[in-house]
């Protein structure tokens, strides 16, 4: 029996709910993915729906990526995700190439599919979004799924079309480059170069904002914010909001700060919870800390407690927050000699800014 499904975004049926009901079914045992380029919140948000409709069956599953290095649009920390998780191969589409001219390729590298195979079954769903949190769940995109049962009658068409996507992903797979330490390290460099970091290239991600008034964060602003790999801020006075005489945990930040740290820049209302941010500070233990938009129109970050979980105090210090993967951010304190260093590499990319106060922030 042939199965056929639809993906009809964003208000019928998402790319990440047909994957869900495909992993569902009993028996999975391959999963292989090719696509354009991948962010690091599609790579978190379709690793967490597959494993929530997979459950502990999720670990033995083999997964194999092709993506590519085109435009520098896919995210190195989405890579290093991808190739942490169990039983799972990455390869990159004409990586000489691309690394060789700046990110440029020969011929684009331009999927959208997504191959599943069970014990029995072999399911291949063919749309138009990315591995990216727009192309999974938030964009407009179409699609269509197949799945035709290997050990029963089958509608020959449908067979032999899906047999046919299979044939095409393995000969993809084999002429692709696979992805070690080595080569991501290489890409790793020319999508943080100056250059890069300065003008990237947008994808389906970036979104404009509707934060519009003079000192509004740029679109330009907002796509930094996504892809470099550092933010620092000037913690300034910190609101005193555990006690007269107890150091406070609450950051105040610019608005839309928010999307360095994995989320959209849509409009929010006043005091909404924006979501949870994963932080550790130096060496500690790692935990979950809140994401609010203020009644005072700032994006307010909670912190590690200090002398607790963080430093004896954040007033009048400079800060530092690196991604070490996606949705996992380590906290540091920097010198005047760091936060002249950080100050500097952000000027470079035009990634400096400045508040209304005075405080000084930037990305680089």
């Amino acid at each position: 029996m042939t199965l056929v499904n639809y993906v009809a975004q964003p208000d019928y049926r998402t790319t990440l709910d047909a994957i869900g009901d495909i992993a569902e079914s009993e028996g999975i045992e391959m999963m292989d993915v090719a696509a354009a380029y991948i962010t690091s919140g599609g790579a978190v948000d379709l690793t967490k729906k597959i494993k929530a409709s997979m459950g502990g069956a999720w670990h033995s599953v083999k997964k194999r990526w092709i993506t590519s290095f085109d435009y520098c649009r896919t995210e190195p920390l989405a890579l290093e995700a991808l190739l942490s998780l169990p039983s799972s191969s990455v390869r990159i589409h004409d990586a000489s190439f691309c690394l060789n001219h700046r990110g440029m390729p020969k011929v684009p590298f331009h999927p959208k599919t997504f191959l599943f195979r069970s014990d029995h079954r072999d399911y291949a769903l063919a749309g138009s979004g990315n591995v990216s949190r727009s192309g999974l769940s938030r964009g407009i995109e179409a699609g269509l799924v197949i799945g035709v049962n290997r050990t029963g009658s089958v509608e020959p068409t449908s067979s032999a079309a899906v047999k046919t996507l299979r044939s095409w992903f393995s000969a993809t797979w084999n002429s692709a480059t696979p992805l070690d330490v080595a080569l991501l390290a290489k890409y790793s460099k020319l999508f943080e170069a100056v250059d890069n970091l300065k003008s990237p290239v947008p994808t389906e991600d970036d979104l404009a904002s509707s934060d519009t008034g003079r000192n509004a964060l740029s679109g330009k602003d907002l796509q930094k914010l996504r892809v470099c790999k550092n933010f620092w801020i000037e913690a300034g006075n910190v609101t005193k909001n555990r006690g007269h005489n107890v150091p406070g945990n609450q950051l105040m930040m610019k608005r839309l700060s928010r999307v360095y740290f994995g989320f959209n820049s849509n409009a929010v209302p006043e005091n909404t919870a924006i979501g949870n941010v994963s932080m550790y500070f130096n060496q500690g233990a790692t935990e979950e800390y809140s994401l609010t938009y203020s009644d005072n129109k700032m994006d307010k970050l909670v912190l590690p407690i200090p002398g607790s979980d963080g430093p004896p105090a954040y007033d009048n210090k400079c800060l530092l927050f690196t991604k070490v993967r996606p949705r996992l951010f380590r906290l540091m304190l920097g010198s005047q000699s760091d936060r002249a260093t950080w100050l500097k590499n952000s000027k470079a990319i035009d990634g400096a800014f400045k508040m209304g106060s005075g405080r000084q922030w930037g990305v680089f």
